[in-house]
């Protein structure tokens, strides 16, 4: 095995990992999601007032995105010695009825039940496919616990056992009155807990603000005020601890704001580590760019580049102008330049298409197949050398294609992609794969082989490594992963010519812009008008031939006067003509010809299957038929 052909397993495999890697997580996506019935909880808003008499009374907006059918919503409200009381169901200002049986009611109806550890608010509704938004207020009775020395607001908003994930929560707490008077972080103290994302704040002289963004699935949030024992002389004697507070509270807060701020110093080290590993990562890749990625210095750098760099043949240069993503423009220009050096001829035709309902005249090009010219009679005696991939594309012709008549029609081509996809694509395959092999020899591209080993074993051992790391340290473990598959994928993706190669390919882009441009220039300048028939084949493998053909028309005006036709012996046409406007018709229906083909052979083995039913695709296995449609839901 070659070296390049190593790089191209090597490459292969990196791919393959990443397939297979995409194709499991789909999987997992698609198992977590296979219900097609969830529900998102967009943001929930609650604004809470705690009152003179030691109560809050609390509205919860909740807005909520379902997917999939829903007929009902529930609350759970842990009581906690804390009785809930006034509970109401809002719709966009509309009540929902309350429901005193304990079987679930119509839509627009809600019903409370009651549990060991707390209260259920249920309502129900018939929701598909959409965002609602609900509220829910109720009124917490003895929410303040009053202590000899403060009053205390200790409060979870969302519970622990909670199971959804929450885009944003905020909480807007107002203070009883009179809590103005005093001053804020000393006579009232705040503390809020939870994520560490989370964030509580005065919001005005006698408002608390917490939010949260994203918080996560059964994560609690909670919020703590103390405040003036004077600001409750309407709290019932239940709200009463006879105790002082104060001393415990400072110190359990500041135990847990400095266990916080660790884990705040700790992430901060953690994301700094993993924000090092990825610049690692990134400077990894760039310096193997710098190395194998970065294109060589050249020694031309000429505008305009007047003959033919090299000799490769069209479908040869096409590997180091695409990178060898070959084209059936390559065909195309393969069977000009066989028709030009007099291995082929080609003249319009019209043939009986066959379709739906009969058939119908349509026109093409016959191809005849001619035998070997005699050196003598090219201008280059050499090019009466087939070379291998030639002498592969006129045996296919003649002998698959056309079962080894001395002609065809381009439509041949077509039909018998239709009928054999399978073997059209095997042609292709063996064809193009022969070209890039050959062009080894030429030295186009560099050789990445040690690069590609280092970068996808590297890759693939980080990315496992780090999915591992990342169950138990999350940053740094998702930090490495995502640095191995930096590690892995980019530099696949370099791709660089070879000294000599680069040297060739620039002197070939100046030969596209002479192309271009030859008509703007001075007559003297110009080839004389028998090179341009070997110059139009590379034409078309550079993409421009239909522009060559439009500018010789301006530059030979008079293209019939004297000995010289264009394209004399190898092109005829049924017009006799042989003026540009019919050459272009030519270089252009060889060329879609072709790509009818191609697509004919990918479509025919994409559907594939039958087994005589007449129709195609499907099979593998039988359900036993009958019935149909299997759904879940409540």
């Amino acid at each position: 095995m070659t070296i390049k052909k190593y790089a191209r397993v090597l490459r292969n495999a990196a791919l393959s990992f990443l397939i297979g890697w995409f194709l499991m997580m789909t999987c997992m996506v698609t198992w977590v999601w296979a219900d097609d019935r969830y529900f998102t909880m967009e943001q929930i808003i609650v604004d809470a007032q705690v009152l003179p008499d030691a109560s809050m009374q609390v509205t919860e907006r909740l807005t909520i995105e379902f997917s999939g059918q829903w007929n009902g919503f529930f609350v759970k409200i842990p009581q906690d010695g804390s009785p809930v009381t006034d509970v109401q169901v809002r719709e966009n200002g509309r009540p929902y009825e309350f429901n005193p049986g304990t079987e679930y009611g119509p839509p627009g109806t809600f019903l409370v039940k009651s549990e060991v550890d707390g209260m259920v608010v249920d309502w129900s509704i018939n929701a598909r496919d959409q965002v609602r938004t609900f509220e829910l207020s109720y009124r917490v009775e003895n929410a303040v616990q009053i202590h000899t020395d403060v009053a205390e607001l200790y409060r979870k908003f969302i519970n622990e056992d909670n199971g959804n994930e929450f885009s944003y929560l905020q909480v807007n707490l107002t203070l009883p009155p009179g809590a103005e008077q005093f001053k804020q972080g000393e006579d009232i103290r705040i503390w809020g807990h939870g994520p560490l994302t989370g964030v509580i704040e005065f919001a005005g002289p006698d408002k608390v603000v917490l939010e949260v963004s994203d918080l996560p699935a059964y994560t609690f949030m909670e919020g703590r005020v103390v405040m003036p024992v004077s600001l409750f002389a309407g709290a019932p004697k239940e709200a009463y601890t006879n105790k002082p507070a104060l001393e415990q509270i400072l110190a359990e807060e500041q135990k847990w704001a400095d266990q916080a701020n660790r884990q705040r110093t700790l992430a901060r080290v953690e994301n700094g580590i993993g924000a090092g590993i990825i610049a690692v990562a990134l400077l990894t890749v760039f310096l193997l760019w710098r190395k194998y990625g970065r294109k060589h210095p050249t020694v031309f750098d000429g505008d305009y580049y007047r003959e033919l760099p090299a000799d490769y043949s069209p479908a040869e240069l096409s590997v180091l102008w695409n990178f060898q993503a070959m084209n059936t423009n390559d065909l195309t220009a393969t069977i000009m330049d066989l028709a030009r050096r007099k291995f082929l001829s080609l003249e319009e035709a019209t043939v009986q298409a066959k379709k739906l309902f009969g058939s119908k005249e349509v026109a093409t090009f016959r191809i005849n197949f001619l035998p070997p010219p005699e050196p003598t009679s090219l201008r280059k005696p050499e090019e009466a050398v087939l070379r291998p991939h030639e002498a592969k594309l006129i045996d296919f012709l003649k002998k698959e294609v056309g079962g080894g008549k001395d002609y065809i029609y381009l439509t041949d081509i077509e039909e018998y992609a239709k009928e054999y996809g399978a073997d059209f694509l095997d042609f292709w395959s063996t064809w193009t794969t022969g070209i890039i092999g050959r062009c080894e020899k030429y030295n186009f591209f560099d050789n990445n082989g040690r690069m590609l080993l280092f970068t996808v074993l590297t890759g693939i051992v980080l990315a496992v490594l780090g999915f591992i790391m990342a169950l138990n340290i999350g940053t740094i473990g998702w930090a490495t992963f995502i640095a191995g598959l930096i590690i892995l994928i980019v530099p696949l993706f370099f791709r660089r010519r070879s000294v000599t190669g680069q040297e060739d390919y620039v002197r070939w882009q100046a030969f596209k812009r002479f192309l271009e441009h030859f008509s703007e220039m001075e007559r003297h300048e110009i080839p004389s008008l028998n090179i341009w028939e070997h110059y139009l084949v590379y034409a078309v493998t550079l993409g421009v031939a239909k522009e060559v053909i439009r500018q010789l028309e301006v530059v030979f005006p008079n293209l019939q006067d004297g000995d010289y036709r264009f394209g004399y012996g190898w092109m005829r046409y049924r017009s006799g003509r042989s003026d540009m406007l019919a050459l272009a018709n030519t270089f252009e229906g060889i060329g879609s010809s072709l790509e009818r083909a191609m697509q004919s052979a990918e479509k025919a083995v994409s559907k594939s299957s039958s087994g005589s039913g007449g129709g195609g695709g499907f099979s593998v296995g039988g359900g036993g038929g009958r019935g149909g449609s299997s759904y879940g839901g409540r």
